[in-house]
């Protein structure tokens, strides 16, 4: 169930960063950051589901880190938007390790979404296809 997660994450990861190139997203900040902030919030949205309220708090305090991180990147450039989307990546990687709340296959799919998506900005910037 992790690997074929993984593998849908990694699709739909390429499929969203595609369809945001071919449409104009990427030419500036904006699309990238709010996809950071998007895909931070579903821990706190699974932990309130749950009604786990400690999970909450701590899940809000690291979406607020994000948050604040996409919001600081939208205007230094998106070469740190796609870091901050690699950093997700990771700590969905993390989180996978231990106890998180939301569906058991969602830290492999997030992270794999994650880690595709800002690897393929990456590239579309060093190809100079988007600006940094």
């Amino acid at each position: 169930m992790t690997l074929l997660a993984a593998a849908i994450g990694a699709a739909a990861g390429a499929g969203a960063i595609w369809g945001m190139f071919q449409n104009g997203m990427l030419s500036e900040r904006s699309g990238a950051a709010v996809l950071l902030v998007a895909v931070a919030v579903f821990y706190p949205v699974f932990a309130a589901a749950e009604g786990d309220f400690v999970a909450l708090a701590l899940h809000l305090a690291i979406f607020a880190g994000f948050t604040f991180l996409a919001l600081r990147a939208y205007h230094k450039g998106l070469f740190l938007l796609a870091g901050g989307l690699i950093g997700h990546g990771i700590f969905d990687i993390m989180a996978g390790l231990i106890a998180t709340p939301g569906p058991g296959w969602w830290p492999a799919f997030c992270a794999s979404f994650d880690i595709v998506a800002g690897v393929m900005i990456l590239q579309l910037i060093q190809s100079r296809k988007v600006p940094r």
